[in-house]
């Protein structure tokens, strides 16, 4: 009998208790599958609640989406858009394909760092996951009468299409065009009805997951990486360290039942605050926990740091997610078709626009919010209003000062109304009380933030809670031949103090930048860098442009490139999938040099950072890129004329006082 997760008992004793077809699908896989399949039912990925996945070692990884659809309520039109019938009319809502294909996706780009990662390289990695659609109530011969009219009214239009051309009605590129778009539906539609399977199908289904050879890309990295996420949690495994806190933060660190807003300076212990208020969260009241952050790299640290107090990792009770990622899961969810809402409300609209109300979507006990300061208020209220259960707990962290998105603090989500007062931090940990990086900061804070914000924290210092070493700062104006010049001081930097490839970071407000960098180190050592580097970014266009090698973009200007990318829209589509793959794997402590934009990089930390500055970077972006660093500061000046330039040249070298790293 294969192995469930939860066992079947504690499947029958779940406070929402299966579905009727979850119930026959259960049933069939307990009699059907053998010891070699494990069976997850409703896992919970930060956010993302499939029915089942089904895993075999070495074999596949198989997603089954089920739905108990009474299918004469429902029609699929000639562009595979699936619609619902009711009183009110007929309603576009997402297919269970499209449901069950979103889950596969974010299994490669949200939730599993080695499918996601090695996919970028080797298409054969997509082939590992398998998604299927259980229609429970339904016939094989209802699922093909669905899709009749559809098919009918396609081959009607193709037909169409040639009498048009043969008569000479439309143009060539026309034709072309038209014919090649409805053998892509035709293709998606035939691809659906394929991993659909009715009610009277059940066998047809278990021998389709028993008949998936192995796959010789399912190795035990992949296998140990996505048990781990499924794995339902177990509390009494090991004992988990405490993080330091002072008397203020552990008093912010108690989870209190009502709404509260914190905000603090960089390194004041806001993710310490929140890993721990989330843990103690869960202990209060044993519910599940939501940390929705703005920065998609920001995740894994949050998850690193509640297993650390935990002892262990608990996907099943902590779910951290980015705002986007988490509203488009719930969107998946519903049921409701992206597409659709985007026609509608426009991309830009449709994170601000509630789009839940009418919907009965899982709540959390605590939600906390992290980077509120990055946030719209309308996302504060669509995360409050619809999944947090009434007279639960939430939590607004923020710090104006790194506002880099420029949002209009007077109507953001921090005024959301029932938080009460700002609780305040003003002291940072990041560095040594006696640390020349604090006066910087504080300088810094002085000159170019207090009067735009009036209300922020100045820096105030207090011995660090870790031991830290002697700080050094160092200011280089790189306007010549920057490239060559950036890079041979990095390295001169990274030999001469004999830096820990882990400890290191260069950041920049600019992907071209610091991909520039990237290619040198290319030559040296292996990097972690939270974009496509030049081989990768040759991959992506070549099905665009063939003649865009590797060699050619590297020689091309910033603009030269952001010119050749535009002409395309799949492709920059195709980017930035590429780029929300990077973000989503991200761990700080990878043992590599990282390379980051400042965007990226908000919320962590870094012994040693190398920041390029740049004539685009704003106060904001400056302050979020300096503040990153815990030691050792070089501020590399790759600008024509920053307003920041003379700052920096005056004041790192004098709290140096000649002295640093070179």
């Amino acid at each position: 009998m294969a192995k469930f997760y939860p066992n079947l008992e504690n499947i029958s004793r779940l406070k929402v208790k299966p579905t009727e077809g979850e119930l026959a699908l259960l049933g069939v896989f307990e009699q059907s599958l053998d010891d070699s399949f494990e069976v997850f039912f409703n896992p919970f990925l930060d956010g993302d609640r499939p029915d089942f996945i089904i895993v075999k070692e070495g074999v596949a990884i198989f997603v089954v989406e089920v739905k108990d659809y009474t299918l004469s309520n429902y029609k699929v039109d000639s562009y595979n858009k699936w619609s619902v019938k009711s009183e009110r009319g007929e309603s576009r809502i997402s297919s269970p394909q499209s449901q069950a294909f979103t889950y596969k996706k974010n299994l490669y780009q949200l939730h599993l760092p080695v499918l996601g990662l090695e996919q970028l390289g080797n298409r054969n990695f997509f082939n590992l996951v398998h998604p299927f659609v259980y229609l429970h109530k339904a016939s094989r011969e209802q699922v093909n009468k669905l899709y009749q009219p559809a098919e009918e009214e396609l081959r009607q239009k193709t037909n169409e299409l040639f009498i048009a051309r043969r008569n000479q009605k439309i143009k060539i590129d026309v034709f072309n065009r038209q014919t090649e778009g409805l053998s892509r539906t035709k293709k998606r539609i035939a691809r659906d009805k394929s991993i659909a399977y009715a009610g009277d199908q059940t066998t047809n289904l278990v021998n389709k997951i028993k008949s998936i050879s192995s796959h010789v890309l399912f190795d035990k990295r992949v296998y140990d990486d996505l048990r781990r996420r499924l794995m339902p949690s177990e509390h009494t495994k090991k004992q988990g360290k405490s993080i330091p806190l002072d008397d203020k933060q552990i008093k912010l660190a108690l989870s209190n039942q009502g709404k509260e807003k914190i905000k603090g300076v960089a390194g004041c212990g806001k993710t310490a605050i929140i890993a721990q208020r989330a843990v103690n969260a869960y202990k209060r009241h044993g519910g599940k926990v939501l940390i929705v952050t703005f920065n998609i790299t920001l995740k894994n640290l949050i998850k690193d740091r509640i297993s650390d107090i935990l002892g262990f990792r608990d996907e099943q009770n902590f779910a951290v997610s980015n705002y986007h990622q988490f509203f488009n899961s719930q969107v998946n969810e519903s049921g409701q078709d992206i597409s659709d809402l985007i026609d509608k409300y426009g991309l830009d609209k449709l994170y601000k626009t509630d789009v839940f109300k009418d919907y009965d979507l899982s709540r959390f006990d605590t939600i906390l919010v992290d980077e509120v300061q990055d946030f719209e208020s309308e996302w504060v209220k669509i995360l409050r209003d619809n999944f947090l259960y009434s007279e639960a707990e939430m939590v607004l962290f923020g710090d104006e000062s790194q506002n880099i998105y420029e949002r209009e603090t007077k109507r953001a989500a921090v005024i959301a109304q029932g938080f009460g007062n700002w609780k305040k931090l003003k002291r940072s940990y990041r560095t040594n009380l006696d640390s020349p990086l604090n006066q910087v900061f504080k300088d810094y804070q002085s000159k170019y933030l207090i009067e735009k914000y009036t209300d922020t924290e100045v820096l105030e210092t207090v011995p660090v809670q870790q031991g830290f070493t002697f700080e050094t700062l160092e200011y280089h104006s790189c306007q010549d031949n920057w490239v060559s010049q950036s890079f041979e001081l990095i390295q001169k930097v990274i030999k001469t103090n004999k830096l820990v490839p882990n400890d290191v970071v260069v950041l920049s407000s600019s992907i071209y930048l610091v991909r520039r960098l990237a290619e040198q180190f290319a030559n040296l050592e292996k990097t972690h860098c939270m974009f496509e580097n030049y081989k990768e970014l040759s991959q992506i266009i070549q099905p665009y442009n063939s003649d865009l090698t590797q060699e050619r973009l590297m020689m091309m200007s910033e603009e030269e490139l952001r010119l050749a990318i535009n002409q395309h829209k799949e492709l920059k589509t195709d980017i930035e999938r590429a780029r929300r793959t990077k973000k989503n794997h991200f761990y700080a402590n990878s043992g590599l040099i990282k390379l980051s934009t400042v965007h990226s990089f908000k919320g962590l930390e870094s012994k040693t950072v190398f920041y390029l500055l740049d004539d685009r970077d704003t106060p904001e972006i400056v302050y979020t890129s300096i503040t990153r660093s815990v030691e050792n500061l070089i501020v590399l000046d790759v600008s024509e004329e920053s307003q920041f330039s003379e700052f920096f040249n005056s004041n790192m070298n004098n709290q140096n006082n000649g002295g640093g790293l070179f």
